[in-house]
């Protein structure tokens, strides 16, 4: 592919930017996030690990809808528990016994798991997780490290904070990875009044020190829930999640995005003592007991658990992290990109050494692997359904546009005059541990 025809795609945002606050209904998937100009705008359709955009140009997908297609696009049995309910009725005027079905799968596979109720999407489990801590424990403030969704309680304290009431930024308090003095600073400073710890577990750098442990035990000690947010890692890293591999197991968890392999559904879950708080404070809405979520779920958790899809993602996911790995360092060009974090869900770091914009560097990046046919942000979210066929092809086209990088670097060329239109611009969102590990060295 040279560049690719996206004649069909810029008519349609022309139809939208005018009538869609930012274009998008999520900011990861706008324009922002690709090179404008060069990138498809608008997917048609996919099938596996493959997409087709609304030019009919074919890519292998590591966005993957942003991580919760853990089995695939049109996984044929998710697919056929989301037709047969489609026939029965989605949302209805009593409960369905899917509500029950699912909750007990999520108690079969989750260690922290007495109790669950749903959400539609990921915001909705943390926010209810942090409105059950307060309940729990009659306090106000928050320690969180990781991104935890869009709700007043985190985006205040991010620069998107517009129309979000002052007090929100007082509650909610960052505390870094693999450093416990941050938290504990936390709790010194609001004796008595911090609710819970939320966190996501495990992101790109691995806990030293039995981090999570003396997590755990910290906020114990100053009487503060523990919650993972797992919306990422859940039936990803492992069928049961980061507390899974790591064995610590937290108060209550959040769940989504694989847990129905895409199908809007979240679940918070945890120990019953704290689950049942939901008794005495508010969480209901419509299409909580939706059927079609659940019924996704009914088939995508036990098809994760069988075929342990996790195990196969570890498997692939190091075949590539190793092969990109070993590529940049054979070209030379180690000192400027690396392959980091767990191989089920990895990314690529950039670091210019001073000569280059890194976010230039992202972007050239996408614009070459497009040209090979690959989609891609600067992570992978390997599914079920990402074959070693599909690593080869993947590390073939990382092979071509690195050694197309090579040869700015060689001959000194303007690495933004290689850009075929806008750079990616920057990502918003304060993610505790993701901004400052991205230069690191293994």
């Amino acid at each position: 592919m040279t560049k690719p025809n996206i004649q069909r795609s810029n008519e349609i945002y022309a139809r939208a930017k005018d009538i869609i606050p930012a274009g998008s209904q999520t900011f990861s998937k706008g324009v922002t996030q690709f090179v404008e100009g060069f990138a498809p705008k608008y997917l048609h359709r996919g099938k596996g690990a493959y997409v087709w955009d609304v030019d009919e140009n074919k890519y292998l997908d590591y966005i993957m809808g942003c991580h919760p297609i853990v089995l695939g696009y049109c996984d044929e049995d998710v697919n056929n528990a989301i037709i047969d309910q489609l026939g029965r009725g989605t949302t209805f005027s009593l409960m369905n016994e899917l509500e029950v079905d699912v909750t007990e799968k999520i108690i079969d596979t989750v260690p922290c798991a007495e109790a669950a109720r749903f959400g539609k999407n990921g915001a909705d489990a943390t926010s209810v997780g942090v409105r059950i801590a307060r309940a729990v424990t009659g306090r106000d403030h928050i320690a969180y490290c990781g991104y935890h969704g869009w709700h007043d309680w985190y985006i205040a304290n991010t620069d998107l904070n517009s129309g979000i009431p002052e007090f929100n930024k007082q509650l909610a308090h960052s505390f870094n990875y693999n450093d416990l003095d941050s938290l504990e600073q936390i709790f010194k400073a609001h004796p008595d009044e911090v609710a819970i710890v939320i966190m996501e577990a495990l992101t790109i750098l691995e806990p030293k020190d039995n981090f999570l442990h003396e997590v755990k035990k910290m906020a114990h000690h100053y009487g503060a829930l523990l919650m993972f947010d797992e919306i990422i890692t859940g039936y990803r890293f492992a069928v049961g999640g980061a507390q899974e591999l790591t064995g610590v197991t937290p108060d209550l968890t959040s769940l989504a995005k694989a847990i129905s392999n895409a199908v809007p559904l979240s679940a918070i879950c945890g120990k019953k003592e704290y689950l049942f708080a939901l008794e005495k404070t508010f969480f209901s809405f419509t299409y909580g007991g939706d059927c079609i979520g659940l019924a996704a779920a009914s088939a995508a958790i036990p098809k994760i658990k069988e075929n342990n899809v996790p195990a196969h993602l570890w498997r692939v996911g190091e075949v590539l992290q190793t092969g990109f790995n070993t590529l940049v360092k054979d070209l030379g060009l180690d000192d400027f990109f690396q392959c980091l974090g767990y191989p089920c869900r990895t990314i690529i770091s950039f670091n210019g050494q001073g000569r280059y914009d890194d976010l230039e560097m992202k972007s050239f990046l996408q614009q070459e692997l497009l040209r090979e046919g690959v989609l891609w942000a600067a992570y992978h979210a390997i599914s079920w359904s990402h074959g070693d066929k599909d690593i080869a092809f993947t590390l073939n086209a990382y092979e071509t546009a690195l050694k197309k990088f090579k040869d700015v670097v060689d001959k000194g060329l303007d690495l933004r005059s290689q850009i075929d239109g806008i750079p990616v611009r920057p990502v918003f969102r304060k993610v505790a541990d993701f901004n400052s590990y991205t230069r690191e060295k293994k």
